[in-house]
């Protein structure tokens, strides 16, 4: 059951994280033309203001997958239902404790990065904001009980339903209500999906009340211990986005803002489609951890050669289609969004190759490296960005700059945690470069290469050449891809173990 369990799980991890892409797009179109870009750059600041929320929470997210899987596989219902109440009630109290703590820093904030006009509606929905953060990261929790019990594939209906009835909400509200109305819409999706995911995780552990009310002192113990180290890489990873808007805000203005935050969904989405397949591993892993340690590298070793074929072609064609994604979300070809596809697809492709020893650092608690790599990001990303945002600003292009700054930072800590699966468990680093995938690579970096003179000289994306061009760059990506012999083991793979 095991490897259809898993297929299952990565088949709808994929067909979630494209329906949501799917879902954005449609809504990220509607909120340009009916807000305005400098507007959807507002929301974004707000919301990048109140992720700081998420720092009560991953710790103990990802230390209830890991655990939750231990005392399942052991049979354990008494402890599975402990371990989710105290988890639960903890993090609803550091819920609390922060969101009170964060309004008025969150409004500091705005005032300190947004002209005064934009300032009244900002303040507005940030408390609707911390409202849906809150209700969002209690909604995570749950579907970590439920990613152990290897029920992904359910939290994949969930965010496919979640996603669809926040774009219905927002076709509904926003034309009413404007900011204001696309936050009620996010907060009553919230709300309901919250609800939905709790009904569904009593049904696998029936011992669960209606409302938790059992506490354990050894099981906190037990989550805080392995979490520690997670919820540094999580501070690391909350901080890191909030600090490259603000800086770009502040050196670029709110319409780059705005595009920014455009570009980076497009980037973080592809990444996701990439990744979220590969982190159904994580339940795997652990359990693996006890039973059979020994296999763990071979379950690298064929991760690592799957994510290096998805990611590099599809990084570097997404790069070379960003013209042609500019013309058909923004409306018209603008080139600060391509210069930002480029520069992030950059930083989140170095991210992507090293998600399979992240991976197994999670699943087996070594987390040491990937504390030490995730830290240097968000030292980097401040001081870097900084820095390049002020010098670059005479020159026109601070905002860029900052993007420059946070794909370097990017890349820089997560090459340290590539490195240090590597050395700490002598896995060879020319397993870095897969033998198969030479031409792959090859057909990527010319693709790439031949599209940064367009984009240095700003050609329009929306000519007849510009986009033959764009299609014969994708066709050099696309036929080393098909030629390649892991897209045959994929089919096979996956046909094979889907039931009729």
């Amino acid at each position: 059951m095991r490897p259809r369990r898993i297929v299952l799980n990565a088949l709808t991890t994929f067909g979630q994280t494209l329906g949501t892409a799917a879902t954005l797009f449609f809504l990220y179109r509607f909120l340009i033309h009916s807000l305005g870009i400098e507007r959807l750059g507002i929301w974004s600041l707000a919301l990048a203001t109140t992720s700081v929320v998420w720092l009560a929470n991953q710790g103990f997210s990802t230390s209830l997958v890991k655990f939750v899987a231990k005392y399942a596989a052991g049979e354990k219902p008494e402890d599975v239902s402990l371990l989710i109440q105290t988890a639960i009630i903890a993090i609803a109290v550091a819920l609390g404790a922060v969101s009170i703590g964060l309004y008025p820093g969150a409004r500091w904030l705005l005032r300190l990065v947004l002209p005064a006009k934009s300032l009244p509606e900002a303040c507005a929905i940030l408390p609707l904001a911390i409202v849906s953060l809150w209700l969002t990261v209690l909604e995570g929790l749950l579907q970590a009980a439920l990613s152990g019990h290897e029920l992904i594939a359910e939290c994949n209906y969930l965010e496919m339903a979640g996603s669809l009835s926040y774009l219905l909400l927002a076709f509904v509200f926003v034309p009413r209500h404007g900011l204001v109305g696309l936050a009620c819409a996010q907060v009553s999706q919230a709300a309901v999906i919250l609800a939905t995911t709790w009904f569904l995780l009593r049904r696998r552990v029936p011992k669960l009340p209606i409302v938790p009310r059992q506490w354990s002192r050894a099981h906190f113990r037990e989550l805080a211990a392995y979490g520690f180290h997670f919820q540094v890489i999580t501070a690391s990873q909350a901080l890191r986005e909030p600090v490259t808007k603000a800086l770009i805000t502040k050196f670029g203005g709110l319409a780059c803002t705005g595009l920014y935050d455009l570009a980076a969904r497009a980037v973080i989405t592809l990444r996701e489609l990439i990744v979220q397949a590969n982190q159904v591993l994580i339940p795997t892993i652990a359990d693996l951890h006890e039973r059979d340690p020994e296999s763990i590298p071979v379950v690298y070793r064929d991760s690592y050669r799957l994510v290096f074929f998805f990611a590099v072609p599809a990084f570097a064609s997404l790069a070379v289609a960003s013209p042609l994604i500019s013309r058909l979300w923004i409306g018209h070809y603008d080139p600060i969004f391509v210069d930002f596809v480029a520069i992030l697809s950059l930083g989140w492709l170095v991210n992507v190759l090293a998600n399979p020893s992240y991976v197994v650092a999670l699943g087996t608690g070594a987390l040491r490296w990937v504390s030490v790599g995730c830290i240097s990001t968000v030292i980097l990303n401040a001081t870097l960005g900084f820095l390049a945002g002020h010098f670059a600003t005479a020159s026109g292009i601070g905002g860029v700059a900052v993007a420059c700054a946070s794909a370097f930072s990017l890349a820089v800590g997560y090459a340290i945690v590539l490195s240090a699966h590597h050395i700490e468990r002598r896995v060879s680093f020319s397993q870095l470069l897969p033998e198969e995938s030479t031409k792959i690579l090859a057909a990527s970096v010319v693709a790439a290469l031949v599209l940064l003179p367009i984009v240095c000289s700003r050609a329009s994306g929306m000519t007849v050449s510009g986009n033959v061009t764009t299609a014969l760059l994708l066709t050099l990506v696309v036929i080393p891809v098909w030629l390649h012999p892991m897209r045959r083991r994929v089919l096979h793979w996956v046909l094979s173990r889907v039931p009729s």
